[in-house]
């Protein structure tokens, strides 16, 4: 079961995801430190190859890139959000 969905996804060629839930709550997710593993996530490096290849899963459950690089949206508002919400309260 999800606590959160997302309601969009838009991801930027300097490797940033901006997120809204549809609790309404936003935060620009950085994705550099993950691409900079290289590995899996060396294709991704290329800024228009990470904004063209994301795709929303299905229902808001999170976000993907090819190779199943995938990011569930309770993942997600915890790393945007890791003190519980946007005001620092719980869901």
């Amino acid at each position: 079961m999800r606590l959160w969905d997302i309601a969009a996804a838009v991801a930027h060629p300097d490797h940033t995801v901006e997120v809204t839930w549809s609790d309404g709550a936003s935060a620009v997710i950085d994705f550099l430190p993950i691409v900079d593993r290289g590995g899996w996530f060396t294709p991704l490096r290329e800024g228009d190859y990470f904004v063209r290849t994301m795709i929303l899963l299905p229902d808001g459950a999170g976000v993907t890139w090819p190779e199943e690089i995938d990011y569930s949206a309770d993942f997600l508002r915890q790393v945007a959000f890791p003190n519980g919400g946007p005001d620092g309260g719980g869901p």
